[in-house]
């Protein structure tokens, strides 16, 4: 009995020994899971910390990409600005030369006379006439006209008139006149005249004053047989004006064909 009852001890002794030992594995097991779950949420905190890291260092890239490109972007368009000033300065200058070239062409022919300027700004533009029927004007040879007046010699107070021409002039071209005229419009043909084909030569004769070469009086010496074509070039014969103490009088050939 008494050998029983100690088995039964011993036995009751170890069973409460394992018991121990199975409730501190458990612990420790417990324990171990524990750790385990904290190490593996740290690394799903750190890999998430990691890919925001990520995720922020992408878009600094992008930022300075962008920025990049701006600069990029800007710089073409600073060297576009630098080459089309470049151009309008080379434009400029080459402007500036033609204009110091034209300049000086003037200042080398000279510019036009005060009187011509005058009458070429007070005289309005007329239209071209057609071709047909056109107005011709027949050269003949140019007859020198009788001189300009002589001057007063200060003890004499009465005007000298000029000495009158020992023979009477002869026509001259239109273009011959012209030379000696600082203003000579062109007669005009008669708009009517002209639709009606009506064609005509005369001479006219041209009364200058030599001391201001203004017109004093212009009539047809050989008409051009129509009264119309005869008006028109006597009208525009008046408004001639010679250079001063070149001429006297004029006779002018004209054709209207």
């Amino acid at each position: 009995m008494v050998l029983s009852f100690l088995f039964l001890m011993i036995a009751a002794i170890f069973g409460l020994h394992s018991s121990y030992r199975v409730d501190v594995l458990r612990a420790d097991v417990t324990k171990a899971n524990a750790a385990r779950d904290a190490a593996e949420q740290r690394r799903v905190t750190q890999e998430r910390e990691l890919k925001t890291r990520e995720m922020a260092v992408a878009g600094g890239e992008a930022k300075i990409a962008e920025a990049e490109n701006r600069t990029a972007t800007a710089g073409a368009e600073l060297a576009r600005s630098q080459k089309e000033k470049t151009e309008l300065q080379t434009k400029l200058e080459e402007k500036q030369n033609e204009i110091a070239s034209l300049q000086k062409r003037l200042e080398e022919t000279g510019a036009a006379k005060p009187l011509e300027r005058l009458a070429a700004a007070s005289t309005p533009q007329k239209p071209a006439t057609p071709t047909r029927p056109s107005l011709e004007i027949k050269a003949e040879p140019v007859v020198e006209t009788t001189p300009p007046p002589r001057r007063p010699k200060r003890l004499k107070t009465a005007p000298v008139t000029p000495p009158p021409a020992a023979n009477p002039p002869a026509a001259m071209s239109i273009s011959s006149a012209k030379a000696l005229a600082t203003y000579a419009p062109r007669p005009e043909y008669p708009r009517d005249a002209r639709s009606r084909r009506i064609t005509g030569s005369g001479v006219c004769v041209v009364s200058v004053d030599p001391g201001s070469g203004r017109v004093t009086e212009a009539s047809m010496a050989q008409s051009t047989g129509n009264q119309t074509l005869d008006n028109a070039t006597v009208s525009t014969f008046r408004m001639w004006r010679f250079k001063p103490g070149v001429v006297s009088k004029v006779k002018i050939p004209i054709e209207f064909q």
